[in-house]
């Protein structure tokens, strides 16, 4: 695979993917997806209900299993074939992140998509998929995360964020710090703001969630977790913004179905959840559902391991502590260190010890981690 031989790590600068815009042509309208923690499912949510009119692209990070997953029109996947046909990229010298954006990009210009929702990678203003010409621009939420590349602050963080705002619409769920400076950038660019809590609204309603916006809409999607409430609601907003009608919107996003989103397999959760942030509100999300699970957790070297584990800590009956195969993930004797726990020295070795136990099975902390797990429980039949 030719994305193999692109340049390894990350590399904020958008010299290659200027070059490379220089012959690419954007023919279709795009929906601009950043911020820390929500971006996948906004993403999946606003393309599955477009799908049910349009032809979509949808272009996501990281993938679970197979790289053909980043990349989607109308839900099916880019063929191999396909991928391979994208070589000649190899020119522009690009990161690999780099290089699946600009053949996103370009599959979607080629194949005449009507509208694409492009989610961010890492930040937004030096991100590669920042070349895009946004027709709606969403910042979900900012939390604290890759701190070496974006700064230590909500401030910091959330100005690198903001740098995707171009003078389109923005649709928000920010708030303190992170929503002012969000507010003031908008401002700058002559861009519309959309805030959650003022221009729209959700709660949790029987079994579902009533999104409150130019209209009421009641959803009850697959994958009901709360902390998706605030997703589902941005993801009406754009929606709305693009006109499409109200029960193309309920009927697109309660068609979404995401893997490893509070994804249950038999036994086991499966949540791709990755900073503190994240696992808090998948915690929330846990107690509403009042489940106690034993907790199998690995995340990368570069999180705040510590805080994550204390939310962790009073839903979880055990804590195994593991790493999926990847450079950047943490050693498990090093994660045992904030707590107490049984190490596991890789995914399946945890999950064969958790097996041994009684009740429900979360494994959380990394989408990698995430990814690993699912492919074993599947080819092993525990569900």
């Amino acid at each position: 695979m030719w994305l193999n031989e692109c340049k390894a790590g990350i590399d904020l600068s958008l010299k290659r993917m200027n070059e490379f815009k220089k012959e690419w042509k954007q023919n279709f309208k795009a929906i601009h997806v950043g911020g820390t923690n929500g971006k996948g499912s906004v993403s999946h949510f606003i393309a599955g209900a477009i799908s049910k009119k349009y032809k979509v692209g949808l272009y996501t990070s990281p993938h679970l299993q197979r790289v053909n997953e980043r990349i989607k029109i109308n839900g099916e996947e880019i063929k191999d074939d396909e991928l391979e046909s994208y070589r000649w990229l190899c020119k522009y010298n690009f990161t690999y992140f780099e290089a699946l954006t600009a053949m996103a990009l370009k599959y979607f210009e080629e194949r005449s998509v009507d509208y694409a929702v492009i989610e961010v990678g890492m930040g937004g203003r030096y991100d590669a998929t920042n070349i895009v010409e946004p027709e709606i621009t969403i910042i979900t939420n900012v939390a604290i995360e890759h701190t070496q590349w974006l700064g230590d602050s909500v401030e910091k963080i959330a100005r690198e964020k903001a740098g995707v705002i171009k003078g389109a619409p923005v649709i928000t769920a920010c708030k303190g710090k992170a929503l002012e400076i969000i507010k003031r950038i908008a401002k700058e660019k002559g861009s519309e703001i959309y805030v959650e809590g003022k221009h729209f609204k959700w709660s949790r309603y029987h079994n579902g969630f009533l999104i409150e916006s130019n209209e009421k809409y009641f959803i009850k999607p697959k994958m009901n977790a709360l902390y998706q409430g605030s997703n589902i609601a941005m993801a009406v907003k754009a929606l709305e913004l693009l006109d499409m009608e109200k029960d193309v919107i309920i009927e697109g996003i309660e068609s979404v179905t995401i893997p490893a989103r509070m994804e249950r397999i038999g036994r086991f959760i499966i949540d791709g959840a990755h900073n503190p942030a994240a696992i808090k509100a998948l915690v929330m999300a846990m107690e509403e559902m009042k489940i106690e699970p034993i907790v199998i957790f690995g995340a990368m070297k570069d999180k705040d391991v510590k805080k994550m584990i204390e939310f962790l800590l009073p839903m979880a009956k055990k804590l195994i502590v593991t790493k999926a195969r990847n450079d950047r993930a943490m050693e498990p004797e090093k994660i045992s260190e904030f707590h107490p726990s049984i190490v596991a020295k890789n995914v399946e070795e945890a999950i064969e010890i958790a097996e041994k136990m009684d009740g429900d099975i979360a494994i959380v902390g990394s989408l990698y981690l995430a990814g690993e797990a699912r492919s074993f429980i599947k080819s092993k039949n525990f569900d």
